[in-house]
């Protein structure tokens, strides 16, 4: 009897704290439930950008990417001309409801999130180069190339502009599992217009939240990286880059008579030889050094006419920031002297402009150890096969202006592997027969969401 009385008092007792609980989610609504379902939403969100996860998502908005880029693909446009692409890109964001606004137009930058911080920015190059596009038609048929004589995408920024706008319909889909914010820059004027460092003039740089870190991606379509892979190290990755025009100025006439005139022809050779002098006797070995004269232009049409004035132009480049910015000097004196001996003056312009475009100045590209590293973790989740599929890759000689990023916060350029001969991806960039691998475009949207996520994951700076 006892133990059915104690058996009916605990029957009594749990019925009226189970009263009390329907009594008291009476009292203030449905909280319970909201917050049962916020926190099932969350989950849910928060499952979908698992890194384990994103790959498979990133593949189902594939057809979406390599549409986007063969659009883009066909209507290329040089740097701070990027008004369609532009356009392209407003509308794509319009359309998935993603807050965006112009930043040293025609750039744009969007944003998702909660608008808090720790906030991660994504970048993506628009600009196209001068070349006339001779792509295989076995591997890219005519109907998908340049529509544009004379203008090509042949350094694959039409590919990053889709897989960063891949990026922001996956990321859009989990804003609300977002602890902070994502910003996608959609850069203009990359091939030699310093537009990252314009946009950070024109507001990225003081926009609120900070961001704390930049990633990029930029398809690499080199047998070190095949297809499947991406690559990245910590420290320098790419050189800083400037350019030269170098003034030669004598005293032209007639060629039969040279004793009494000053040969710019001779002076500039002299110029020409003397500056390879700097890299070979001036700078350490260990020192990664280029300084290339690529033009000599002197005289006219007639072979018996001294002229009197000659123009050289030519490239400069240095892993090291220092050793970049000593160059300046070494070029200048090299040539003054150089001319100076064969009685020819010179003037050396440090920012030549062409078309009314100035060829603006590079540093190095640098990689923060713990950026990098965090991309290289990302990427062994996100696209899976450890390291196997990631690569530590050596230094190269271009550059890139995403570097003016990394000046500001700690960030990491990473390449996306893109060799692939069974696509015809095989050619260099910057050739007129480039081919971009479009199966690993989704891979790119993929690794831009993975850092983003993960970065917010972890609630901000690197350890």
């Amino acid at each position: 009897m006892r133990r059915a009385m104690t058996r009916l008092l605990t029957l009594t007792l749990a019925l009226a704290l189970a009263s009390a609980a329907v009594a008291s989610d009476a009292e203030t609504g449905t909280a319970s439930a909201a917050t049962s379902a916020s926190f099932a939403t969350t989950t849910a969100g928060v499952d979908a950008l698992h890194p384990s996860k994103i790959l498979a998502e990133a593949a189902s908005v594939s057809d979406y990417v390599v549409g986007i880029r063969r659009e883009l693909h066909r209507n290329p446009e040089l740097m701070w001309t990027e008004t369609e692409t532009s356009a392209a890109v407003a509308r794509e964001l319009d359309a998935m409801g993603v807050e965006h606004s112009r930043v040293a137009a025609p750039g744009i930058v969007a944003k998702i999130g909660n608008g808090r911080s720790p906030a991660v920015l994504l970048r993506a190059d628009m600009d196209a180069l001068p070349l006339l596009e001779e792509t295989d038609d076995a591997f890219f048929p005519d109907a998908l190339k340049s529509a544009k004589p004379g203008l090509m995408h042949a350094c694959g920024h039409d590919g990053h502009v889709a897989m960063l706008l891949g990026a922001a319909k996956l990321l859009k889909r989990h804003e609300s599992s977002l602890n902070g914010t994502v910003y996608l820059a959609f850069q203009p004027a990359e091939e030699g217009g310093a537009g990252a460092r314009r946009m950070l003039e024109d507001g990225l740089a003081s926009i609120e939240p900070p961001f704390e870190t930049a990633f990029a991606l930029h398809n690499w379509p080199y047998p070190e990286t095949p297809s499947g892979t991406v690559g990245t190290r910590a420290g320098t990755i790419m050189a800083g880059s400037g350019s030269y025009e170098i003034a030669v100025e004598g005293a032209g006439g007639h060629a039969a008579v040279p004793h009494k005139n000053v040969d710019v022809v001779v002076c500039g050779a002299a110029v020409v030889t003397a500056l390879q002098t700097i890299v070979s006797r001036r700078v350490d070995p260990l020192d990664s050094v280029v300084v290339s004269t690529t033009v000599f232009r002197a005289g006219g049409a007639a072979s018996n006419v001294m002229a009197d004035a000659a123009t050289l132009a030519g490239t400069f480049r240095a892993l090291d920031k220092n050793t970049f910015e000593w160059l300046h000097g070494a070029i200048e004196e090299t040539a003054r002297h150089a001319a100076g001996t064969h009685g020819c003056a010179v003037a050396v312009d440090f920012a030549p402009a062409k078309d009314g475009v100035t060829r603006e100045e590079y540093p190095p590209t640098v990689n923060d150890p713990g950026a990098a590293g965090f991309a290289g973790e990302m990427a062994r989740e996100v696209l899976g096969g450890g390291d196997a599929n990631v690569r530590e890759v050596a230094p190269v000689m271009p550059a890139e202006d995403f570097s003016f990023f990394g000046e500001l916060a700690p960030s990491a350029m990473m390449w996306l592997g893109s060799y692939n001969a069974s696509a015809g991806a095989v050619w260099p960039l910057h050739s007129t027969k480039y081919v971009l691998d479009e199966g690993v475009l989704h891979r790119g949207t993929a690794m831009h969401v993975g850092y983003a996520a993960g970065f917010l994951r972890k609630r901000g700076a690197f350890s």
